[in-house]
């Protein structure tokens, strides 16, 4: 194919891209642009063999006038905010040739005997001044019309508003901030919470300790059984009040393993409720007199049977301190959110989050009881009795757990539960103090004794947990709970009763407690 036949296409090609582009638009390529080529280079071929012949009708036909050139020619041209054709004008052309004609601005090219110039191959870009291989031409020419399409297309904001735009008042395009997994939840390297508890205690060990004498059971009886007297004393005759305490715990997080694990290691304490009870009776007397409380406990101690009133008082606290190594699942992928005004954020996919940690737990139990019991009007030293027990247990024991916790961007709710098989390291101390001088109807004399005793067992130390929490900022949040606590394996002050002395190794470790209530807090990292 000649150069001149190229030109020639070349020109056509653009002045039929412009006929057959719409007007006002910048389209992309379309089926004309990629056709036309190939159209205009046929065309310019055979316009080619029409000026060969052309050439030979002029050279026989020397006598014929030439005909006139035009001064421009109607072709469409993309200007913004008209569609109509416009005369593109024709410069003059000094000299003949196979250029001489062309339009000034699309391709030019140099003669064969132009030294400086570039090899016939090539043409040359007004726009930049380079030279280009000719069979290049027409892809780059499209290629930077393909650009300035894209450039000139419109950019749509994306709205929340409807399409019609029939509402009065515009909805609100305004979507809760991000919350991702990586800004929100976990991400310091220290982290503590603090709870309020508030936790009742199950009743102590059932024990009579005393009945009352003046009403006989009904006929027939035997005064011997106590159950059969319809008074009858107990150390459950009333319930504990529900007792302050807390829990608190501090974490230094060790980074995340290669499973998105998060690690830690913490420390919690958890304890401070302190349970007291006192209660008391008095004797309703009968004809022989108003002393006619008796005890089924120690029948030969003096001072304690034909009282005229009992006192008791017991106290029981509670202590725990964990170590444990925790490993804790974080939340997957973020999901992208298109928010109404056209930007993307990231929020954390809700999810359940399972988490497992192992340690160590100590925990202290401590009771105590007291007892006291006398006449009205009359000296201790002639009639009366103090007796108490106090009981320590310490627990230590491999702690257990794991927690289940959904959650969602702001809120989450969940489970925890931790077991803790133990040793029991537990003790008892009693003492008494009693006399009886003026009444030889019940036990003469005085006691003043003291007792301990040790003994190590199998014990057992769990809670459970119920909770929710509110996440206020991506640090701090708030939660609630329902708290369950068994203690297992330890020796109670009530179990220990050995006022009489018959019991050769008197202590008792198997006790237990339960525990239950609300508590309130908070949590945060940094």
């Amino acid at each position: 194919m000649s150069q001149t036949t190229r030109t020639h296409g070349f020109a056509i090609s653009n002045m039929l891209k412009a006929l057959f582009r719409p007007a006002g638009r910048a389209a992309p390529q379309s089926l004309c642009d990629r056709f036309l080529p190939t159209l205009s280079q046929a065309t310019g071929m055979v316009l080619t063999v029409a000026t060969v012949g052309a050439t030979v009708t002029t050279s026989a036909s020397a006598q014929a006038p030439a005909a006139p050139q035009p001064d421009s020619v109607m072709v469409a041209a993309d200007v913004e905010g008209e569609g109509d054709a416009m005369p593109v004008p024709f410069p003059e052309v000094e000299g003949t040739g196979a250029d001489a004609g062309l339009p000034d601005g699309i391709f030019t090219q140099q003669g064969p005997g132009d030294s400086q110039g570039p090899s016939s191959q090539t043409v040359i870009d007004p726009a930049t001044g380079e030279a280009l291989n000719i069979d290049e031409a027409y892809s780059d020419i499209e290629m930077q019309e393909l650009d300035q399409a894209v450039d000139a297309a419109e950019i749509l904001d994306v709205s929340a508003k409807p399409a019609d735009w029939t509402l009065d008042q515009p909805v609100l395009e305004e979507m809760p901030y991000s919350a991702s997994s990586g800004n929100w939840f976990n991400d310091g390297r220290w982290y503590a919470s603090g709870e309020s508890l508030w936790l009742d205690r199950s009743r102590a060990y059932r024990r009579t300790i005393a009945i009352d004498t003046a009403l006989l059971p009904p006929p027939p009886y035997d005064p011997s059984n106590i159950d059969d007297y319809p008074l009858r004393y107990t150390t459950v005759s009333k319930p504990f009040n529900v007792a302050p305490g807390a829990r608190a715990t501090i974490g230094r997080s060790l980074g995340r393993d290669y499973l998105n694990r998060d690690r830690a290691f913490e420390f919690t304490y958890y304890g401070g409720m302190t349970y007291e009870q006192t209660d008391g009776w008095n004797a309703l007397g009968d004809a022989a007199g108003d002393n006619t409380l008796v005890t089924p406990l120690a029948l030969r101690v003096p001072g304690y049977n034909g009282a005229g009133f009992y006192t008791t008082a017991f106290n029981s606290d509670f202590n725990s301190y964990e170590w444990n190594f925790k490993m804790r699942r974080r939340l997957g992928r973020d999901k992208m959110v298109m928010m109404p005004n056209g930007d993307w954020s990231r929020h954390s996919e809700r999810a359940f989050l399972p988490a497992g940690f192992v340690g160590v737990r100590l925990a202290n139990v401590n009771e105590d009881f007291f007892w006291q019991s006398g006449r009205q009007g009359v000296d201790f030293s002639e009639f009366g009795g103090v007796y108490q027990v106090h009981t320590e247990n310490w627990l230590l024991g491999m702690n257990f757990g794991g927690e289940l916790i959904s959650q969602n961007e702001f809120f989450w709710w969940g489970i925890r539960g931790r077991a803790a098989p133990c040793l029991s390291f537990a003790s008892e101390n009693q003492s008494n103090i009693s006399n009886n001088t003026i009444d030889a109807t019940f036990a003469e004399g005085s006691q003043n004794w003291t007792a301990s005793d040790t003994t190590t067992g199998p014990a057992f130390l769990g809670d459970l947990s119920l909770m929710a929490g509110f996440n206020l900022t991506p640090n701090f949040s708030f939660k609630a709970g329902y708290e369950f606590l068994w203690v297992a394996g330890i020796a109670t002050a009530t179990r220990q009763f050995n006022l009489d002395q018959r019991r050769q190794d008197p202590i008792d470790a198997g006790g237990q407690t339960f525990y239950q209530g609300l508590s309130f807090g908070f949590e945060g990292t940094w």
